[in-house]
């Protein structure tokens, strides 16, 4: 299937001018015209997934149009999120699929299951599978943003980011985008409960 896969670098010499924009928040209000287009390419993806439940419970296939949009919607916030953890300091293109060094790569899902889609054409019987899941991430994802500013002094201060920081985010990262791929049906395989994450070379 299609679990999606977090794709990042080591932050080596990152920038002490956009850590300090971080602590201030100011890295965040120059990330607002790329969050505006995250929201509403993420509940675009939401829609077009719930019409992919419908798709699938009678033909067993995902259209490729569909996938092709969520992925989209995944990329362009695994890049504006990236960016603002600081894996790179390069400002996010307002382009659909460039070279990045930030990214989530994921493949078509081959043969859904036309159970989950039923699953999730009712809504709750997903969400509540979800459950576990939805209540460690609360807790992790507000850890992980605490990290990420503790990070900014870090950066600001001594001009490196430490690996273990980078890990836990991308761990954190990785685990959301994998229970969204689950709930959206791109992967029928339940996501497991892991922080593991690997930077590329």
């Amino acid at each position: 299937m299609s679990r999606p896969t977090f794709v990042y670098r080591h932050a080596a010499e990152p920038s002490r001018g956009l850590a300090t924009a971080g602590i201030f928040f100011i890295k965040t209000l120059m990330a607002i015209p790329h969050l505006v287009v995250v929201g509403v390419l993420q509940n675009l993806a939401w829609v077009l997934g719930y019409v992919g439940f419908w798709v699938v419970a009678f033909t067993g296939k995902m259209p490729s149009g569909i996938f092709d949009l969520i992925r989209i919607s995944m990329r362009w916030s695994v890049r504006t999120y990236g960016w603002l953890i600081g894996y790179t300091d390069l400002y996010p293109p307002f382009e659909v699929d460039p070279e990045y060094p930030v990214n989530v790569e994921m493949a078509p899902p081959a043969n859904p299951s036309k159970g989950w889609a039923v699953a999730g054409i009712f809504v709750f019987p997903k969400a509540l599978a979800l459950l576990p899941h939805l209540i460690v991430l609360a807790f992790l994802d507000l850890a992980a943003a605490v990290t990420v500013w503790f990070g900014y002094f870090v950066v600001a201060f001594t001009g490196a980011l430490p690996v273990g920081i980078q890990n836990f985010v991308a761990g954190v990262v990785g685990w959301n985008y994998r229970v969204a791929a689950w709930f959206l049906g791109l992967d029928d395989q339940y996501p497991p409960f892991t922080l593991e994450a690997a930077p590329t070379a």
